[in-house]
């Protein structure tokens, strides 16, 4: 399971990889040592940052912005140190502000 980081920070700080960098075989692009490969994907209401360093993780992710659940997935490269100080597991709107949680059911 991938872990989640804070998707502004990821947006502003890390470097963004082009999408001619991926695999020709459709794996993930090289990352260098000492970096994580970080992918924000948005279903067009909400985004999500998700460290996809490994193969099995960026397939599945692109497996489901293949399926539809994802519209948009943007690859970035951020120091491995940085990704674990912004680890936060959130997921915010479009427009930068966080996901109200919805509760729990009584």
């Amino acid at each position: 399971m991938p872990r989640y980081l804070a998707v502004i920070p990821v947006q502003t700080e890390g470097r963004p990889v082009p999408a001619e960098a991926a695999a020709a075989d459709g794996g993930p692009p090289a990352v260098p040592e000492g970096s994580r490969l970080v992918a924000v994907v948005n279903n067009g209401e909400w985004q999500s940052a998700l460290d996809v360093t490994y193969p099995d993780n960026y397939a599945a992710l692109r497996k489901r912005c293949r399926d539809g659940v994802w519209k948009e997935m943007r690859l970035y490269l951020l120091d491995e140190e940085r990704a674990a100080a912004i680890e936060d597991g959130r997921r915010i709107l479009m427009n930068g502000q966080p996901v109200r949680d919805p509760g729990r059911m009584r």
